[in-house]
């Protein structure tokens, strides 16, 4: 579906809803799309009935001092090899909504929380045990009232960046023994690194 579709307005210029934040390998780019997606929804005639999941399927490869919680396994899980039921690292979720609460949550939720949700709604039968489990992400909203204002944000949409500049000239062996590196050169010679 496209931006304009969304608005209900008639943009030249349309975009994809089903591309990844992360389509060119460039943050910013993706930053971008998202809150394009974000502004025609909230702008759009449906806002009042809409619920935006924008659910992250990793971490950034950062330290997470906390362990992963376990969950059921379920049967299909368990032929592919997933014994334990991890859940794996924590990830980002965002829920903007009329009916999201101004807070962070404190409840445990995984990517079948969004499922579970849907399921609850429109009172659909679990696929597993494992959406079947799941905390509700519906218990992160308030659906007997709706907050109907909420902020709009200005990120560019790029292009961003240009040509990488060419390369320099390699580094001499005089650059390279500066004074910057003498007391890193004798602090690896003293542990037997060869320099």
């Amino acid at each position: 579906m496209a931006i304009d579709q969304l608005t209900g307005s008639s943009s030249s210029a349309r975009v994809a809803i089903s591309r990844r934040q992360f389509l060119t390998g460039a943050a910013a780019i993706g930053a971008g799309l998202t809150v394009l997606r974000y502004t025609a929804l909230t702008n759009g005639p449906g806002w009042h009935q809409t619920v935006l999941v924008i659910n992250y399927d990793e971490w950034g490869g950062f330290f997470d001092h906390v362990p992963p919680p376990t969950g059921p396994v379920p049967p299909a899980d368990q032929a592919a090899g997933n014994e334990d039921g991890l859940l794996g690292f924590r990830v980002p979720c965002l829920i903007a909504s009329p009916f999201a609460r101004h807070r962070v949550s404190h409840i445990v939720f995984e990517q079948t929380s969004v499922l579970r949700m849907i399921e609850w709604r429109w009172g659909l039968e679990p696929l597993t045990v494992r959406d079947a489990t799941a905390n509700n992400l519906a218990e992160a909203l308030k659906l007997d009232k709706r907050r109907l204002g909420i902020p709009q944000f200005g990120v560019p949409v790029g292009p961003f960046g240009a040509a990488c500049p060419t390369a320099a000239a390699p580094a001499t062996t005089a650059s390279i023994d500066s004074d910057i590196w003498q007391d890193l050169r004798a602090m690896a010679a003293d542990f037997s690194w060869h320099v």
